[in-house]
């Protein structure tokens, strides 16, 4: 993902009946980039759907967003 070696924790929460955001948690080095995006999601309560439009530049820690929204389906 980001680095050969790189270890890191990132969670998302949704709401199910809107699929939207509603959580995510991050540990690890480099986070701080993507807690801003995080925020955005959240509050602008933006739905999974349109999240699969904002493809992150590879490689980079921002790449977790897509390995979430995998993990999680459509």
């Amino acid at each position: 993902m980001h680095a050969d070696g790189y270890r890191g924790h990132a969670r998302m929460v949704v709401d199910e009946d809107r699929k939207v955001l509603v959580g995510f948690t991050l540990a690890g080095p480099d986070v701080a980039e993507l807690l801003h995006a995080a925020t955005i999601a959240v509050v602008g309560e933006i739905p999974l759907d349109r999240l699969w439009h904002a493809v992150p530049s590879f490689p980079t820690v921002s790449e977790v967003w897509l390995r979430l929204l995998e993990a999680y389906g459509r």
